[in-house]
């Protein structure tokens, strides 16, 4: 009997879990009624009448009708239905956000947008809570007594790891999205080592290495779309490299002899000799 009555009452409890559950991930409407207007309904529920517009596709000439139910926030990250004649850098203005974190944010390319093409205004919950994670991990990492004792190429390995399933976006240079040369520069950077942004100019600078001789820490060059060197990775050691791929994927281990990257392997560069840092500058190159 005991049994019974705490099995009814974990059910209901459940059941009440599931109800606050669903209105907490709901998004908040509201049903127009007579004499509403935007700026109205906007204190009301204090947002801005460009948000709601935008959350429901109206034009200003759109006129309110007494029973239309309108989403006047989202739980889910704000979003923005992009029309004809906008650009990134208008719509961001228009937002208060920076055109390069609107375009970090949706993973754009480019500044080229389309009428009708929905754009997030802030990034989700838990992409934003990951990146400010990592960046507190990093931090910590570098302040701590143990990374002081660890050698240029093992501090170089822990870093590059860090980034692992971190999104790839062409000429991305942040957590939000990352290329294969901003992220061999930034994982460089963090063991106080500088190279140039581009593949194309890493490939011009360090000590050439062939594929027998590579070394964990060296930067493994290909070309893939281009006849100059256009792809690069950090040599992990047994045929293993790390790297941000291609648009659609994330940072992430691979094997050298995958035929793919056998077919466009040009050379490696090494920036790390017997473990010691040597930062790539001018002086260098001429010397």
């Amino acid at each position: 009997m005991t049994g019974e009555i705490s099995m009814k009452r974990f059910c209901l409890a459940a059941a009440i879990l599931l109800i606050f559950s669903a209105y907490a991930n709901a998004d908040l409407t509201y049903t127009i009624k007579k004499g509403d207007t935007l700026s109205r309904v906007s204190k009301k529920f204090n947002v801005s009448v460009i948000e709601i517009r935008s959350l429901n596709n109206l034009e200003k000439s759109s006129i309110l009708k007494i029973g239309q139910t309108l989403t006047v926030k989202m739980t889910g990250p704000k979003t923005y239905t992009v029309r004809k004649g906008e650009s990134i850098s208008r719509i961001a203005k228009k937002f208060n956000i920076g055109a390069n974190e609107l375009k970090d944010i949706n993973m754009l390319d480019s500044d080229l947008l389309k009428p009708g093409q929905k754009l997030f205004l802030e990034a989700e919950p838990e992409i934003e809570t990951a990146k400010i994670n990592l960046e507190e991990e990093i931090k910590n990492i570098l302040e701590s007594e143990e990374i002081a004792q660890m050698n240029a190429k093992d501090r170089l390995i822990l870093f590059a790891n860090k980034f692992i399933n971190i999104p790839y976006k062409f000429g991305g240079t942040s957590i939000m999205g990352i290329d294969c040369s901003a992220y061999v520069q930034k994982v460089y950077s963090l063991i106080g080592i500088t190279i140039p942004r581009s593949a194309r100019l890493q490939f011009e600078e360090g000590e050439l290495v062939d594929r027998d001789s590579l070394s964990i820490g060296d930067l493994v060059f290909f070309r893939t779309y281009a006849s100059f060197p256009s792809h690069v990775g950090i040599y992990l050691g047994n045929d293993l490299f790390i790297h941000s791929p291609s648009k659609g994927k994330k940072v992430r281990i691979e094997s050298l002899k995958t035929p793919y990257y056998i077919k466009r392997f040009i050379g490696g560069k090494r920036f790390i000799i017997d473990n010691s840092e040597i930062e790539i500058t001018k002086q260098l190159h001429e010397g």
